[in-house]
């Protein structure tokens, strides 16, 4: 396949300017608030087995299933039959719609989402629409075609059935599924999982649907290839719409996932549904980028529909295509997210659903995606969650929300470290926290493959203590119990000397990444830097200075941090291919876009919040500013390679990657920042308030 010819030559906008490899690699997504999603190349091709037109979630915000896999859409006019879509097998692409595309257009910040692309043909032009309804698990397809001679034209639409789970792909089976049809309107279900169903009816125009099932084979996502998972996809042609007219054509299709027909699935189309009120802080509405990073950081916040106690709560998806609700990206993704854009509710939500699942004083790090016990296997989440409780007090003052439940469930977090918990979690003889072992991974670099081990952290992980420093100081200033807050303190007093004595590495003039009895791990590594970052350091200014000096120097990159110094032996360049190289790679070398965050946030506490520090950071935000108009459209990367020209990795759009960059953003205007304001304890918010239960999900 001639990779390097243009890809698009009647282009006319910069999504689609380059060759067929550089278009294929930009991708757009469209969220619809319960975790599902639809996503796909600006080509119109397919390079991952989780694009798709309808992504629906069984279980919101999780068990999603890839319903809708493409459509085949074709156009004729007299005698002449034109094919607008673009797939991709071994060494071809077939149909070669994308050489018409002239346009692509998208808007993710509508009410319901969408992108739209725009066809050229020397007999028609055409459009297509993708608008994904947010709350409904649907998607509408809207088509517009437009004769050059006044002529009849017809439009048929082939749906491409997968009827999956996302993460899987599809092979041909015989009679995979029941269809029941009617004039203008189609209902499938698998023959073994009833409740997976997919409704497909006209919503505008008049379409007549015609069953002519037959398999299409060995459709290749080259994403996929590159991540090392290479298999092959078969798809079923299930039929066809068909619309006919004269002049100019419009129509639309409806799809509509795990429904019980299409009469119902008509009614949900037409039914109601509620957003959360919220409404931009007028200090973001006139800025432009702030704006562009608030409806990024939109597309996260999900709402849960499976049922328990916390039932039409709000929760935050980690990234797309393939992560679900965690831990510890919900809280250091929660100021970006949700606090900032002013949607304390939501906020609220998220932490009373975590604060009612904590066990043996633990907050979860993540839900299953199935429905499974939740996995506890962080001793950072606890602590993030402690912070991310005290960011919400800070912007909305609502001291109820912190008597009735969040100071309950941050001082559970402080007796389960002090007296011991779960993965070996306890205190050393100076208050430091120990934790795990060689068999666990339990910070954020938990990367592991095949019994390997990639980052083993287990003893006393510097971030860790840092945190453990700071969120002692927060809950000692936060708490009416005076007890508690006497404990608090008392253990500052031994922490906050200890963590220099123990992590400071005197020769590279910089901290120890982790400590264990049998001495120090010496790896550059940018966890360190939040012994800088956070309002309360244990460090001395002159050991601040240092630590923020070696990590400019060693892991700076215009996209983020290295997470690991290009001097050290196990350094990766470049993000691996198959996943025993990926999780190699994962922290040892490979750029973090949300570390961006953390850093700037050290420089500026470094330069005590100077006009001259705020446009520096400004200065280093600006290419992952770009950057959302590059990879992910609208949005920012998980990871990047860690050398020029940085290739981005892993999920194309990553929540604590916006929320930082936003974060940041916010802290970097030009005036003192909200951060440094004082704390206000006792006014009131009213806010719809509940006591989360101990109900998991």
């Amino acid at each position: 396949m001639p990779a390097q010819e243009p890809a698009c030559p009647k282009a006319t906008c910069p999504e689609l300017s380059g060759t067929i490899d550089e278009v294929q690699s930009r991708e757009w997504l469209l969220a619809d608030g319960l975790g599902g999603f639809a996503s796909g190349s600006v080509m119109g091709c397919p390079t991952r087995r989780y694009h798709g037109l309808l992504v629906a979630s069984k279980r919101p915000p999780l068990e999603r299933y890839l319903l809708l896999a493409g459509t085949l859409d074709t156009v004729v006019v007299g005698p002449a039959r034109v094919e607008l879509s673009t797939y991709e097998f071994e060494d071809v692409l077939h149909p070669a719609g994308y050489k018409l595309l002239i346009g692509f257009a998208m808007d993710i910040s509508a009410p319901d989402p969408w992108v739209e692309f725009t066809f050229s043909h020397e007999l028609f032009e055409a459009r297509k629409r993708i608008t994904l309804c947010t709350g409904r698990r649907a998607v509408r397809l809207g088509y517009e075609i437009r004769p050059n001679r006044p002529e009849p034209v017809s439009l048929e639409v082939a749906p491409l059935l997968a009827m999956r789970d996302f993460h899987g792909v599809r092979k041909e089976e015989a009679d995979p599924w029941e269809l029941h049809s009617e004039d203008d309107a189609v209902w499938v279900h698998p023959r073994m999982e009833h409740e997976v169903t997919l409704a497909m009816f006209a919503s505008a125009g008049e379409f007549v649907w015609r069953a002519d099932p037959v398999w299409w084979r060995r459709f290749r996502h080259r994403v996929e290839d590159e991540r090392g998972f290479g298999d092959r996809e078969d798809l079923q042609h299930a039929g066809t719409f068909e619309a006919t007219g004269r002049e100019t054509l419009t129509c639309e299709l409806s799809c509509v996932g795990f429904i019980g027909g299409v009469g119902d699935a008509r009614e949900r189309m037409t039914s109601d549904v509620v957003s959360p009120a919220w409404s931009l802080p007028e200090s973001l509405g006139g800025d432009p980028t702030a704006r562009r990073l608030v409806a990024a950081a939109d597309q996260f916040v999900v709402r849960r529909e499976s049922g328990g106690a916390h039932e039409g709560q709000a929760t935050i998806i980690a990234g797309y295509p393939w992560f679900g609700d965690w831990g510890r990206d919900s809280f250091i993704a929660l100021e970006g997210l949700l606090l900032i854009p002013g949607r304390y509710e939501e906020a609220r939500q998220v932490l009373a659903t975590f604060a009612g699942a904590q066990r043996n004083g633990l907050i979860p790090n993540r839900f299953d995606d199935y429905g499974g016990e939740c996995a506890y296997n962080s001793v950072d989440a606890s602590l993030w969650f402690i912070h991310a409780a005290d960011a919400y007090l800070r912007y909305s003052n609502d001291s109820e929300s912190w008597d009735a439940f969040l100071l309950d469930a941050c001082r559970k977090v402080i007796d389960a470290f002090c007296e011991g918990t779960d993965f070996d979690i306890h205190l050393d003889d100076g208050g430091l926290v120990c934790c795990g072992n060689e068999h666990t991974q339990i910070t954020w670099m938990d990367a592991a493959c095949e019994g390997t081990v990639f980052t083993p952290r287990h003893g006393r992980p510097v971030e860790v203590n840092a945190l453990w420093y700071h969120v002692l100081h927060l809950v000692a200033d936060r708490a009416r119990d005076h007890a508690l807050a006497d404990r608090c303190r008392s253990l500052i007093r031994k922490v906050g000397p200890g963590f220099a004595e123990t992590f400071w590495n005197r020769d590279a003039q910089c901290l120890y990444d982790c400590v264990r009895d049998d001495g120090p791990d010496g790896s550059i590594r940018p966890n360190q830097i939040f012994a800088v970052s956070l309002l309360h350091s244990p460090l001395p200014c002159e050991q601040r200075k240092a630590v923020l000096g070696v990590v400019t120097d060693e892991l700076l990159t215009p996209c983020g941090l290295r997470s690991l110094s290009p001097d050290d032996y196990r350094y990766h360049p470049r993000f691996g291919e198959t996943p025993f190289e990926r999780d190699r790679s994962y922290h040892n070398g490979t750029v973090w876009g949300w570390l961006i965050g953390p850093y700037v946030e050290a420089h500026l506490r470094v330069q005590e919040f100077s006009a001259q520090a705020r446009q520096h950071g400004r200065r280093l935000l600006q290419p992952l500013i770009d950057h959302l108009s590059d990879a992910g459209l609208g949005s920012v990367s998980e990871i990047f390679d860690a050398q020029a020209p940085h290739t981005p990795r892993g999920c194309p759009a990553q929540a604590w990657s916006v929320a930082e960059v936003l974060r940041a953003w916010k802290l970097t205007e030009p005036k003192p920042p909200a951060v440094e304001a004082p704390v206000a304890r006792s006014t009131r918010v009213e806010l719809q308030k509940a006591t989360p239960s101990a109900d998991s999900t």
